[in-house]
Formats: C-alpha cells, sequence, structure tokens
C-alpha cells in the first residue's frame, strides 16, 4: 500500500500583520472519514521563524484501566517525563524495547501503583505493551517540534501560536503501515487564524474481536 497526503488549506488574511495564527487542522484517511489519534507536527522551513510561546513543561499519565492503556495514544515534548499508574484490580507489565527509550523501561505495576517517572530523551515513536495482557499497547509520540498535537474524535487538531511562515506538517497513526515513511506537506500560515484539511492513507482497523486497539 502507498501512502499519499492531500492537502487544500484556506487562509483568512488577519487585521494585524505578522500576528501568531491559530492553525485548525482536519484530518481524514483515504475514504474521507475522520481520523482520530493523528499526531500533527509543524516544523518551520525558513530558520527565522519565531519559536512562540514556549509551552510550559508537564507531567504525562498514562492509565493502565479496564485492562486498556488511556490514552492510546500521548504527544509528548521532547525532554518531559511519563508517568505510568494502574487502575485496575489485576498487576500489569509495562514495557518497551524501543531504543527511543534510553534505557528502554520494562516493569509491574500493582493495582494502585504508579512508576517512577520517565525522562523521553529522543525524538520518535515509542511502542508500549503489556506482557501480561498482549491486546494492550501505547504508543508515546516524543516530539522536537514546537507545534504537535494529536486529533480528537473528529479528527480535528488545533495549534495555537504559530507564527506567520512556511511550515512542513508530518503526521503519524497508528494504522501507518510499519516502515512507510511519514506523510508530510507544506502548508503556509499566515493572518491570524487558518485552516487546513489533511487525508492520509492507513490500514483497515482490526476486527473488534481482536482485543486490539489498532
Amino acid at each position: 500500500m502507498r501512502f499519499h497526503l492531500a492537502l487544500s488549506f484556506l487562509l483568512l488574511t488577519a487585521s494585524l500583520p505578522g500576528a501568531a495564527a491559530t492553525l485548525k487542522l482536519q484530518i481524514s484517511d483515504q475514504g474521507g472519514k475522520s481520523l482520530a489519534d493523528a499526531v500533527a507536527s509543524l516544523y518551520p522551513e525558513a530558520p527565522d521563524v519565531a519559536p512562540g510561546k514556549p509551552m510550559p513543561p508537564h507531567d504525562h499519565f498514562i492509565d493502565q484501566k479496564d485492562e486498556t492503556f488511556v490514552p492510546l495514544v500521548e504527544v509528548v515534548p521532547l525532554g518531559e517525563v511519563v508517568i505510568f499508574r494502574n487502575s485496575d484490580r489485576t498487576r500489569h507489565h509495562v514495557y518497551t524495547f524501543s531504543p527511543l527509550a534510553t534505557p528502554p523501561f520494562d516493569f509491574i505495576l500493582k493495582p494502585n501503583e504508579v512508576s517512577a517517572p520517565i525522562h523521553l530523551t529522543k525524538p520518535g515513536v515509542i511502542p508500549v505493551g503489556c506482557n501480561i495482557h498482549d491486546f494492550m499497547i501505547n504508543y508515546l509520540v516524543v516530539t522536537d517540534s514546537r507545534w504537535a498535537a494529536k486529533s480528537d474524535d473528529k479528527g480535528s487538531v488545533t495549534l495555537a501560536d504559530v507564527p506567520p511562515g512556511t511550515y512542513t506538517v508530518k503526521l503519524w497513526h497508528p494504522r501507518l503501515r510499519p516502515g512507510a515513511a511519514q506523510p508530510s506537506q507544506t502548508v503556509t500560515v499566515a493572518g491570524d487564524q487558518a485552516s487546513a484539511s489533511l487525508s492520509m492513507t492507513v490500514m483497515a482497523p482490526p476486527r473488534e474481536d481482536d482485543r486490539d486497539h489498532y
């Protein structure tokens, strides 16, 4: 399966030239269906684009509830901390073999236990699983972009405080075929409001009785 990214965008002129914009993205699959849990990241093409206001750092909590990692996808800015907690009545395993986690983590959480903080310092996607319940999976998307977020249930992403300029927008989704190139497209931001509609080719979701999220 080949991947493609189709993009159309509407830019609204600002009343104040040079003001930072709110960029709204609408993400769908190749059939036009809204795509939840897609991660969009912006990268300025010109080195002189202002970086925007820094986001205050915060810890990211991944819960284990009803034998499910919640959320399925977590966007983690580079250098921030992830903490796992077990809200179930059974033990859970938390592990990854990804080299992006230094070192890769592997531990058991008893009911109501919380893990030690895990600092993530390399960009990329870190899959996390549970060896006790093989159907449980989580994705930590560690990003070095100032502007990155995941889509909601309606496929919508809002990126705030984006200075005017030309950007590369990169997309990722759990149902991208393994090893496929990450879709990307150039967008131009001008004014205080901008919007873009994007589509990406993903694999079909598994059957509901597979107990797998994607």
